[in-house]
């Protein structure tokens, strides 16, 4: 895979998930509920007459939205090494708080990871003030899920990539079909999968890689990325037993994860659910950059007369880290070695006690542990604790499979050999922890490549159990005598003069089991609509993470977590034109008072299907059970499950 500006010729199997934004704003189209629209989109809006049917505004919802993002080529947005590299110039020439780094760690709520979030929040602020992303849901409450619009760019970029690498050298074509699996942290919740599965449809729907069925994308595949790679690393070796224990290390860039499993299934591989909590910390191989960084700026402190033409000694240090990056990071071994390194500074003058010579920099195995042991620590004591938790569980650790991008760093690898030792000892374990390693492209890739034999192999996945409730926002006529009408505001249809109230009614709740096929019981839907408009129907469907009821507002505190997950719109106009429905008249009562208005009544089904982790939605018509698809929708609803379910 040739990605741009990769400086290891398309040799590298893994890119830094950053972007910088140029300064100017792209544009997008208005996605309803999700985001938030602008100040001038709410002052365009005329206020609607609320119906006992038509109580929505209308939509301006079309199945090409995807195809609005603006995703031409340009050399303005930056991406990946292009972006990586660019910080690095001698003159970046761009605002730095529109470089975005690391950006899936605004979906880890954990402790570790909260110095990144509070980095990154102000940035995904800015961008938002400045129109290159949208903002979700409610504007004056900061929410994880403004990443998502940082994520879909950059899986625009991926994709096109993707796409121009296999259709130049593997003979793809619009006709393939292509199937995608997404590898999430253990630790994220399907709020946060869920984020990354809208940021993936959009980028499909943007770059036209892969299709959407109805709108979405068919039977995704989520995975966690710890038993993703435990299936490629294990998955052919057969000498990890039913009953036995192992802990998954995935060093990254920005975070160490860390979690242990039982095996329940040698062959083929198949994982319990974790024995105890995932823990982490934010000491991944970027964190090396920066100690690189702070211990050249703190031996160069007093050198200023190296400060020329406005360059300053943080800019000079920083052209360095590329070559850090690529040699000593990945080769040298401060464990077992004696590392030494000599950078070349222009201009910089020789001082014996400093250890500068010849406008060198001398870097001796003290500079290096000062640069690597702190972050070497910190992985050890993740894999300790984790060790530890499982043995006070009466689990006995059998191996430890260390993966991701640091993983394949030659110091790390001896550290925690030897920490493994350590560990067995004081613990007075009674066999050894065998670390497994593999090479370091494969390292790279474990996570990966194992994703893909998982899916190809989804058998003794979990159970189908539903960690979501879904459900659509309907008009009912109001009960003073239910729980949740009690909270809603009421209001008299003019059409009909009846009181109504507008609820979330869920067909699926969060804990339900759910078959791989299911009918939910069809919905009678019914809209009301003057005689001079159109007889379009909408449905708003909506997901909740947080255990709920149904017949509450949405505005109800059962509702908080509550928002748009998709709609369904159907109109019905022909109806009218082919002289199948007929208005209902006003009423009048004996005294001659005129009651309601002339109005047409629609009344048909939603009929909900789920197929595998797919959510179908149809309206159909007429009501009553045996009616004709008017409409079809779809949404995925693999981050509605545990990830690994089929």
């Amino acid at each position: 895979m040739n990605w741009p500006e990769d400086s290891m010729g398309g040799a590298r199997r893994q890119i830094p998930t950053e972007s910088w934004y140029s300064s100017v704003p792209k544009h997008r189209p208005v996605l309803h509920d999700q985001f938030e629209p602008s100040d001038s989109e709410e002052d365009d809006g005329q206020e609607q007459i609320k119906s006992a049917s038509t109580n929505q505004m209308e939509s301006s919802y079309t199945d090409n939205v995807y195809a609005e993002i603006n995703c031409e080529e340009s050399d303005k947005f930056l991406w990946s090494y292009q972006a990586l590299y660019q910080q690095f110039a001698s003159d970046p020439a761009r605002d730095e708080v529109r470089h975005i780094a690391r950006p899936k760690l605004m979906l880890v709520s954990s402790e570790y990871t909260r110095a990144d979030r509070e980095r990154l929040r102000p940035q995904l602020d800015s961008l938002i003030s400045g129109g290159f992303i949208r903002k979700f849901k409610h504007k004056k409450t900061q929410d994880s899920r403004d990443v998502q619009d940082v994520i879909m760019d950059f899986m625009i970029e991926v994709f096109k990539q993707t796409k121009l690498q296999l259709t130049e050298n593997a003979g793809y074509t619009p006709a393939c079909p292509v199937s995608f699996v997404l590898t999430v942290p253990v630790i994220w919740c399907p709020r946060s999968s869920r984020v990354l599965q809208y940021a993936v449809e959009a980028a499909i729907g943007a770059t036209g890689f892969g299709t959407l069925n109805h709108g979405s994308v068919d039977n995704i595949f989520i995975i966690n990325e710890p038993e993703a790679a435990a299936t490629f690393l294990l998955g052919k070796s057969n000498d990890m037993l039913a009953g036995e224990t192992l802990v998954v290390l995935d060093c990254g860039g920005g975070t160490v994860d860390c979690v242990t499993y039982t095996i329940t299934n040698s062959y083929p591989l198949r994982l319990k659910t974790e024995v105890g909590k995932p823990t982490g910390d934010n000491c991944g191989a970027s964190y090396l950059n920066d100690n690189f960084e702070k211990h050249l700026l703190k031996r160069l402190a007093n050198e200023t007369y190296l400060e020329q033409d406005g360059e300053s000694l943080e800019e000079i240090v920083r052209r360095l880290v590329p070559a850090f990056e690529d040699r000593d990071k990945r080769r040298q071994d401060v464990i077992i070695g004696r590392p030494y390194n000599t950078i070349y500074i222009k201009g910089l003058r020789s001082k014996k006690e400093k250890r500068f010579k010849n406008q060198h920099v001398e870097l001796n195995h003290y500079d290096y542990n000062e640069i690597f042991m702190p972050l070497l620590r910190r992985v050890g004591k993740v894999l300790r604790g984790q060790i530890e938790m499982a043995t006070s569980k009466g689990k006995d650790v059998k191996k430890v499979c260390l993966i991701g991008g640091f993983g394949a760093c030659p110091s790390l690898r001896s550290y925690l050999g030897n920490n493994l030792k350590e560990t067995m000892i004081e613990l007075k374990l009674p066999q050894e922890i065998v670390l497994e390693t593999t090479s370091d492209q494969k390292s790279l890739t474990a996570v990966s490549s194992g994703a893909v034999l998982r899916a190809l192999n989804k058998d003794g996945g979990p159970e189908r159990i539903a960690f979501c409730s879904y459900g659509f926002l309907r008009v009912q006529p109001y009960e003073p005598d239910f729980e949740g009408h009690k909270a809603a505001e009421s209001w008299i249809d003019p059409l009909d003069e009846g009181e109504y109230v507008e609820v979330i009614d869920y067909f699926m709740l969060k804990g339900d089991t759910i078959d791989s096929v299911h009918h939910y019981d069809p919905i009678t839907i019914s809209h009301a609509f003057a005689v001079d408009r159109d007889l379009r129907c909408e449905e708003v469907l909506y997901v909740s993470d947080l255990p709920t009821k149904s017949n509450f507002p949405l505005d109800h505190p059962l509702n908080k977590d509550a928002h748009e997950a998709g709609r369904i719109v159907t109109d019905f106009s022909f109806l009218r034109k082919e002289g199948k429905i007929h208005p209902i008249r006003a009423k009048q009562d004996k005294e001659g008072n005129i009651h309601g208005q002339d109005h047409y009544e629609v009344e048909y089904d939603l009929v909900v299907i789920v197929e595998g982790r797919n959510l179908k939605y149809e309206a159909r018509y007429p009501a009553g059970g045996k009616g004709k698809v008017q409409t079809v929708k779809q949404i995925s609803i693999a981050a509605a499950f545990l990830p690994g379910t089929d």
